[in-house]
């Protein structure tokens, strides 16, 4: 008997490749991790119809080779799964393509108001056809913490650039911002326009003139209401610049982590009707603006590579911009401040149960936004009474960013079953700020806390978050490994992780956040064949070095989306489309919103109604919306969900 099943197994392993599973294609040639526990490196990886066929050793897996079978020689590179965007603004991104770059380095050139007006300045001379256009002014990114002055440019400082046209510079955080005086007056903002709910207009000493900084809610007035001759051609550009460039940087795939209606209707327009997507996408929009949308379209299903994956609640603000909702005072916040200052809330406690209740009772996976520790008191809160009230399935809620958290916060987000996708690009970019004025130096050692939630057995995932900071996946690996700081200082060593667990928080752990763990996230047979490919092997090399590496390709379903064709400059990249037009001119301005006016709207809020009827509804992933107050309806586009 035993000899009968040995010539079996002899035949079976004689057979020719043609008469087996013959993949389209083998990748071997350098180190390959899987991310799976039972078997972590693999020599290769064969592929056919889109899905993983074999890993593991060479021999085995070339059996599967076939006359026609596409062999790809990693030449001593390093391939893992493709990277899942754990949270981060798709649509942002490619608004950011389009603004003049205000980042400070290594990303940009902005670190003292004169270099912030010199690239204004600049960045005129290059695009005054998008400036005459569109009307305004845009650039994205400058943090007043790493400007040598240490505060936020005002409206002096931009009427220096000009005063003729308006000015719109948005924070890295995209919480705060800064007009010029045109811009100002283009707005409407006047010594007699109150601060509304939920923000701040910050003022000139001694009056109450406007010094041109903006907080939150008064930002996204002046978003809505500068923004308003751009269109939906313009709007897909600008999606697609901010898929392109995730798959830059190694994603597979990409969150727009608080949407519009009427972009998640955009992004499925594109992908349904004008060519499909580069990558997939999942889209969570805000559950305190269209609720019903929500329900009728979220799905664990894509379709044509994007799906509706839940909604977005929002609880408080940025941290480095003193509007996260502490339960403490801030350690040293501007001088204009009272010492017991602790940040405010940008959803009422009603609002918030009311959300997740709701999120719990149509099985509705939400992901919230909480920094500060009083925003996390509220929303552990809020899920304790849901899952009491609904009991306790498989709903995966997340915690995003979650900076300033208490170890029994911490405990009780693992007892709930909370998912943490935590944002240690926090200790590199604002880790200096954060211990010297934030939250202090004893507070700031946890800042992101990994090494908590590694301690309870809990996963985490790690974001980016852009456009608040670049997409950069090794960026992001580097932070989560090192927690190293800009001055080079190490905040909290007992939350520094190994480089394999670093790699699962954006692999395997964020496809679990999304549901996908079953087909995405690692290397195993069934799994879709989604790949990044670096420079070297990110587990041999000094983990010190770990941001230098480079994604030198990015392989979407077994094809190759990106490849690397040089050095990446230290800004986003924007290819405007063959015909030599420039969208930023037309996005967001062909569809308009359909909203009833509540009752009792102050001037400023009935103006926002206004500006948002000739804006395609989106806060391009900086916008915030003040909450009761719109009721937005669908964008008038084809594509329906």
């Amino acid at each position: 008997m035993r000899a009968v099943l040995m010539s079996m197994l002899a035949l079976v392993v004689s057979l020719p490749a043609a008469a087996q599973d013959v993949a389209d294609t083998i990748y071997s040639g350098g180190p390959i991790l899987t991310m799976e526990d039972a078997a972590p490196r693999a020599d290769a990886v064969a592929v056919r119809d889109g899905r993983i066929l074999a890993v593991g050793d060479l021999d085995a897996v070339m059996m599967h080779r076939g006359d026609a079978t596409v062999m790809i020689n990693l030449d001593g590179r390093a391939m893992l799964p493709g990277f899942v965007d754990a949270h981060g603004h798709v649509m942002g991104i490619g608004l950011q393509a389009l603004s003049a770059n205000m980042l400070p380095a290594p990303d940009g050139l902005v670190n003292d108001i004169p270099s912030l007006q010199s690239v204004l300045r600049d960045y005129a001379a290059v695009h005054q056809d998008r400036i005459d256009a569109v009307g305004v002014m845009i650039g994205f990114g400058y943090d007043d913490s790493q400007l040598d002055e240490l505060r936020h440019p005002t409206r002096h400082d931009l009427d220096a650039v000009s005063t003729e046209v308006p000015i719109l510079v948005v924070h890295q955080s995209g919480h705060l911002g800064a007009l010029n005086s045109a811009g100002l007056s283009a707005v409407g903002f006047t010594a007699e326009t109150e601060d509304p709910a939920g923000g701040v207009i910050r003022r000139e000493d001694g009056s109450q003139e406007p010094n041109g900084v903006l907080e939150e809610t008064p930002l996204f007035i002046a978003l809505t209401t500068l923004l308003k001759d751009l269109d939906e051609d313009g709007s897909k550009a600008m999606f697609r610049a901010g898929a392109e460039l995730s798959a830059s940087f190694g994603y597979t795939t990409a969150q727009d982590g608080r949407s519009t209606t009427g972009f998640s209707q955009l992004m499925a327009q594109v992908a349904d009707q004008d060519g499909g997507l580069l990558i997939d996408i999942v889209s969570y929009p805000d559950v305190l603006v269209d609720r019903d949308f929500i329900a009728r379209t979220a799905s664990r299903d894509y379709r044509n590579g994007f799906r509706v994956a839940g909604a977005k609640l929002t609880i408080d603000g940025s941290p480095q911009g003193f509007t996260a909702w502490r339960d403490r005072p801030y350690y040293k916040p501007p001088e204009n401040f009272r010492g017991d200052y602790v940040g405010y809330p940008a959803a009422s406690p009603d609002q918030v149960f009311d959300a997740i209740d709701w999120a719990f009772q149509h099985d509705i996976q939400i992901q919230t936004h909480a920094n500060g520790e009083a925003a996390s008191d509220l929303l552990i809160a809020a899920l304790t009474e849901a899952e009491s009230t609904h009991g306790k399935d498989d709903q995966r809620p997340v915690l995003i960013h979650g900076q300033f958290q208490r170890e029994d916060q911490v405990d009780r987000f693992v007892e709930l079953d909370v998912f943490p996708s935590l944002f240690p690009m926090h200790t590199f970019y604002w880790g200096d700020w954060h211990r010297d004025r934030t939250v202090g130096p004893v507070n700031a050692e946890n800042i992101s806390p990994t090494g908590w939630y590694m301690a309870r057995g809990s996963m985490f995932s790690s974001h980016h978050d852009a456009p608040v900071a670049f997409p950069d996946s090794m960026r992001i690996l580097d932070a989560t490994v090192t927690r190293r700081s800009r001055s080079g200082d190490i905040l909290g060593p007992q939350h520094r992780v190994d480089v394999m667990t670093a790699l699962k928080a954006m692999t395997l752990w964020p496809a679990y956040q999304h549901f996908e763990e079953d087909h995405k996230g690692s290397l195993a047979p069934g799994k879709v064949a989604d790949f990044v490919v670096l420079s070297q092997d990110p587990t041999t090399v000094d983990p010190e070095t770990l941001e230098s590496l480079k994604v030198t390709m990015t392989v979407k379903a077994d094809k190759v989306i990106y490849t690397a064709g040089g050095i990446r400059e230290g800004h986003l990249r924007y290819r405007p489309p063959a015909s030599g037009g420039d969208p930023l001119a037309r996005v967001l301005r062909a569809a308009a919103i359909h909203s009833e006016t509540p009752p009792n709207l102050t001037a400023l809020q009935r103006r926002l109604v206004q500006a948002q009827s000739a804006f395609l509804h989106g806060n391009a992933c900086v916008g915030r919306y003040i909450t009761g107050v719109l009721t937005p309806a669908a964008l008038p586009l084809e594509a329906k969900l």
